[in-house]
C-alpha cells in the first residue's frame, strides 16, 4: 500500500489551484505516493464565515490524521514568512509524529527577506538570523529544506525506502 502524502502549503489559495495539486498528485503516485490535498474535501453548499472555516480546518485535520507523511511547501506568502495555516498543520504533524518534508522554490534565507537593516526589522524588532529558509521552529528538522516539490518528494522517498 503507497504511503500517503499530505501536500500542506499556500498553493491552495492560487488563482491555479486545481493544476497545481493535479500536476503534485501526478507526480507523487509516478513517485509511489497516494496524495492527500485541502482540495480533496468538498464542502456541503451553502457553509459560509464561521461554519466554512470550521468544515475546512476539520477537513484538514482528518487528512493530516490518515497521512503517513507531510509534504509543506514554506515558500513565503504575503510577506517574508510561510504561510500561517501550513505552520500549524506541520506542527500538528510533528505533534502526531508525523514526519514532515519541506520544499521552498524562494532561495533567499528569511533574513534577507525580511526587510529591516539586518538586525532590526522596520519594527524595531530583532530578525531572526540563523541562516535558515524559515522561522527556526519550522526550519529545524531532520530533512532540511528541499528547494523543489519533486526534491521533497525524492528526498522522502530515499528516507523512507519508499
Amino acid at each position: 500500500m503507497p504511503m500517503k502524502l499530505y501536500l500542506a502549503g499556500p498553493d491552495v489559495f492560487a488563482p491555479d489551484a486545481l493544476a497545481r495539486f493535479d500536476a503534485m498528485r501526478a507526480a507523487c503516485r509516478a513517485s509511489g505516493f497516494e496524495p492527500l490535498t485541502p482540495a480533496d474535501a468538498a464542502p456541503p453548499e451553502g457553509l459560509q464565515g464561521a461554519a466554512l472555516a470550521r468544515f475546512i480546518k476539520d477537513a484538514n485535520i482528518a487528512l493530516i490524521r490518515r497521512c503517513d507523511a507531510v509534504v509543506a511547501n514554506i515558500a513565503p506568502f504575503r510577506g517574508p514568512n510561510m504561510d500561517p495555516g501550513t505552520a500549524w498543520e506541520i506542527g500538528y504533524a510533528e505533534a502526531l509524529g508525523k514526519p514532515v518534508m519541506l520544499w521552498s522554490e524562494t532561495p533567499a534565507l528569511l533574513a534577507e527577506r525580511t526587510p529591516g537593516d539586518g538586525r532590526l526589522d522596520a519594527q524595531g524588532w530583532l530578525i531572526e538570523n540563523f541562516g535558515l529558509a524559515e522561522n527556526l521552529m519550522i526550519a529545524i528538522n531532520s530533512h532540511g529544506v528541499a528547494p523543489d516539490f519533486a526534491a521533497a518528494l525524492a528526498r522522502l522517498r530515499s528516507r523512507t525506502g519508499n
